[in-house]
């Protein structure tokens, strides 16, 4: 993006923001708190005593699948890496949402398909409310099992072009099916602009929410007794996750991403 473009770009969503909302990007400040030496500070929701409130003292992986199906289904507040509630566009896929948390690939991201919607359409919408037009590419970004990331990855590969992915692991290892890739996963066309594209999934985003993502399983660990059930069961999950952002590029059709998620 050039540097004219970017400053269009802002100048137009500066514009509009107070007309309908620009989408969340995929990678929010909501996600982990900061300090103001910039160094890791607790997310605020991991409090040891609104922790337990909120999620009790999981012991088994069926504990963890429970959380994050309760976060989806509206019945939790929060989970340890979102404060906010899921937005109305996530009931469009939550069918497919419940079943990945099923197998115990637990969901933090997501997004469905969209072709051209009015810029109006109350829940796809942002930007001006007339004479624009929206699309999505389908992505979800979720938390599995290392054995399950090896077999993923490989169907992944097989498919060639129709799908991009971004994997990461408490211990810093990173794996992309193209690192180098810029990846609009939001975009609107409105007259009299170029394309606007709020949203963009790519590397060095990703590796720094990497990061920052195994640091909160790690603090929400801490607040159980060194040696409990609690304690070791999200070190354990902590060293063998891996956090795992999948892109699918036909946004027309919009179901191949998740049928290659829930295949097998």
């Amino acid at each position: 993006m050039t540097l004219e473009v970017l400053v269009s770009t802002i100048s137009f969503l500066l514009a509009t923001s107070t007309e309908n909302m620009v989408p969340h990007p995929t990678y929010t400040n909501n996600h982990l708190a900061y300090n103001s030496a910039n160094n890791y500070a607790l997310h605020p929701n991991l409090s040891p005593s609104l922790a337990l409130s909120l999620w009790s003292t999981p012991t088994t992986h069926s504990d963890i699948t429970s959380i994050f199906r309760r976060y989806l289904q509206g019945t939790l507040s929060a989970n340890p890496w979102s404060e906010d509630a899921p937005s109305p566009e996530t009931e469009i896929i939550k069918s497919q949402l419940m079943s990945l948390n099923d197998k115990g690939w637990w969901t933090m991201a997501s997004q469905p398909a969209v072709n051209g919607v009015s810029s109006g359409h109350p829940v796809f919408g942002w930007g001006p409310k007339r004479g624009g037009f929206v699309y999505q590419k389908p992505f979800v970004e979720l938390f599995l099992p290392a054995s399950d990331w090896n077999t993923l990855r490989e169907k992944l590969e097989k498919r060639g072009n129709e799908f991009t992915y971004f994997a990461g692991n408490a211990a810093g290892e990173f794996q992309a099916s193209d690192e180098e890739s810029l990846n609009p996963v939001t975009w609107g066309a409105f007259k009299g602009k170029e394309i606007i594209t709020p949203t963009i999934i790519e590397a060095v985003s990703f590796r720094e929410w990497q990061e920052e993502a195994f640091v909160i399983w790690r603090e929400w660990g801490s607040v159980f007794a060194k040696g409990s059930e609690s304690a070791k069961l999200l070190d354990d999950l902590r060293g063998d996750l891996w956090l795992v952002n999948v892109i699918g590029h036909d946004f027309v059709d919009g179901e191949g991403l998740w049928q290659v998620l829930l295949e097998g």
